[in-house]
């Protein structure tokens, strides 16, 4: 086989393989863009503040792609000017620091220049570049590339060599394509944290609109009750009964004081809330003709200073008893207040008349007819369940005797014991 023969199949075949060899070298290069795109991708998920991104995209830019600085900046729109938010290399000696950070207006330096225009540059030789601005040290080539959300640019990756020439098309193309994950990310990102803050401020409101509502109740229902009293003291006063009139006066004063000194409170101790409520029964004993007997009892193991409870709250049932049970009843008649602990986080106020029950009541009391202090009460039931996430719990049993008589009533009304050192304070 003549030589010239085999010069051409050595030439086919070198050119092959240098085919080869560039085809595998780009294959290298793409697999290599590619996983370090992944990379990027992946290191961000978690990442859950602006901060973090940057500081992620700077860190990684540094061990990814072999640069000797990577600084970030982000565009502060108000003051129009770049602000170093993230940095690895000689700006970052400690972690998620920036010694000595820096600003820069729009338009000026390299960096300002690239966030005007949103195209991105190399610089192969920073000294031959009138618009190269000295950092921290002067380097001899630059790359900056900007981020772009929703066709505006919010920030800048920039990067520095101490050698001319350093940054390649390669660089170029792929800082692009991290700059648009970092986008993309941090446009996720500033959406949730405003859609959170959003949600907050809502919650806040309706927060605010029950508390608001809360105090509009409470300025009711104590109104309601002290019309109440001072319609006894006139009466008396009516009837000419000065001792009796001298008793409620004092009694309401007591009342009204600790009324007072409570209405910006939304929980109070029970041992304040006994003591109101005693004051309250003493008025009402005094109000009516027809006397009533009245106890209030706490079961051991209940330290009435450690347990907290809505003040005056379980007042209207009080009310509702004496004068739709008790009142419209013949012969003997009883209140008995009974506080207890049934279950660990549950305090129970136990409410017991021998009136002429529900259904009695109901029959003698024209329909149209409701407790301003019922309705009030239940309202600021729902309220406080909002409020401060705790549970109320109120039943109403009808007391039958053997024969199936009424005898009366039973409220139970469960409050729920805030949890931590065995102290039930949900105010």
């Amino acid at each position: 086989m003549p030589i010239t023969v085999y010069i051409a199949i050595v030439s086919v075949l070198l050119l092959l393989l240098a085919v080869l060899y560039r085809r595998m070298a780009r294959y290298r290069r793409q697999y290599r863009t590619e996983a370090t795109l992944n990379y990027f991708t992946t290191s961000l998920f978690g990442k859950n503040t602006v901060d973090d991104i940057l500081w992620d995209v700077a860190k990684n830019c540094i061990s990814r792609l072999h640069l000797e600085d990577c600084v970030i900046y982000l565009l502060d729109d108000e003051l129009g000017v770049l602000v170093q938010k993230a940095a690895y290399g000689p700006k970052n000696p400690v972690r998620f620091e920036i010694r000595d950070p820096i600003e820069i207006r729009l338009g000026r330096g390299i960096v300002g220049t690239v966030a005007l225009t949103g195209r991105p540059e190399i610089v192969p030789d920073t000294s031959k570049d009138p618009r190269y601005i000295v950092d921290d040290e002067r380097r001899l080539s630059e790359i900056t590339v900007p981020i772009i959300d929703a066709g505006k640019v919010i920030g800048i990756i920039d990067s520095e060599n101490s050698h001319r020439d350093f940054y390649t098309t390669e660089h170029l193309l792929l800082l692009e394509r991290v700059a648009a994950i970092c986008a993309s990310k941090i446009s996720r990102t500033v959406m949730e944290e405003k859609s959170r803050r959003q949600a907050m401020e809502v919650q806040l409101l309706h927060k605010q609109l029950a508390e608001f509502r809360l105090v509009t109740l409470k300025s009711q229902m104590n109104p309601h009750f002290l019309f109440n009293c001072l319609n006894g003291i006139y009466h008396c006063i009516l009837s000419s009964d000065i001792d009796k009139a001298s008793d409620y006066v004092s009694n309401f004063a007591r009342l009204l004081r600790m009324v007072l000194m409570h209405a910006e409170k939304n929980f109070i101790s029970l041992r304040e809330e006994v003591e109101l409520l005693g004051h309250y029964l003493k008025i009402e004993a005094l109000r009516t003709n027809k006397p009533f007997h009245y106890s209030i009892f706490i079961d051991e193991g209940i330290n009435p200073d450690e347990y907290f409870v809505p003040g005056m709250l379980i007042q209207p049932f009080l009310e509702n008893a004496i004068w739709h049970g008790l009142m419209n009843k013949e012969g003997d008649r009883s209140l008995h207040i009974h506080w207890r602990r049934p279950k660990e986080k549950e305090l129970l106020c136990e409410i017991t008349d021998n009136g002429v029950g529900r259904a009695q009541s109901t029959r003698r009391q024209p329909s149209s007819h409701a407790s301003k202090g019922m309705s009030l009460c239940m309202e600021r039931v729902e309220l406080y369940k909002v409020l401060f996430n705790s549970t109320f719990h109120i039943r109403v049993i009808d007391l039958y005797s053997e024969d199936g008589a009424a005898q009366g009533t039973k409220v139970n009304i469960a409050f729920e014991i805030a949890p931590g050192a065995g102290v039930a304070h949900m105010g």
